[in-house]
């Protein structure tokens, strides 16, 4: 029998959904044909499914969560917030040195930006395309996703 949650909980299965195929992409992005990534901040070499999706500008700032430019795979240890709290001004050069200069800077404009909506449609349009650009991206690398 299927069961209808409640709005609230809907919303977060869907936010769910989508951080984990943007997780997924970001981490495979940054991961070399041996399926190996450079934490961003610290540059500690790991298995990118031992890597975590850092967020230069964190995730409740709705604007950028989900942009690329945003986020780079980080080591469990710099991207906690009890230990490297993210390594956000570490993170900030790495941006500006991988996309140029003042990167890091509008990101933290957007991320001011006040208005912006989740809606399920739009979350769903997330999981919908990291679903689809992981896939491509790891026949691509050869990378293997199970």
């Amino acid at each position: 029998m299927y069961q209808k949650f409640p709005k609230k909980i809907r919303i977060v299965i869907k936010i769910t959904t989508a951080d984990k195929w943007f997780s997924k992409y970001i981490r495979i992005r940054d991961a070399n044909t041996m399926g190996y990534v450079s934490c961003c901040t610290c540059g500690k070499y790991m298995f990118w499914k031992d890597s975590q999706c850092g967020h230069y500008m964190t995730r409740d700032k709705k604007q950028t969560r989900f942009n690329e430019q945003n986020c780079n795979a980080q080591c469990p240890k710099c991207n906690d917030k009890r230990y490297g709290n993210g390594e956000q001004a570490i993170h900030g050069l790495y941006i500006d040195k991988k996309y140029g200069p003042g990167t890091s800077e509008k990101l933290i404009h957007l991320s001011r930006v006040k208005g912006f909506k989740q809606t399920k449609i739009y979350l769903q349009t997330i999981s919908d395309e990291y679903r689809l650009k992981v896939k491509e991206l790891a026949r691509k690398k050869g990378i293997e996703l199970k």
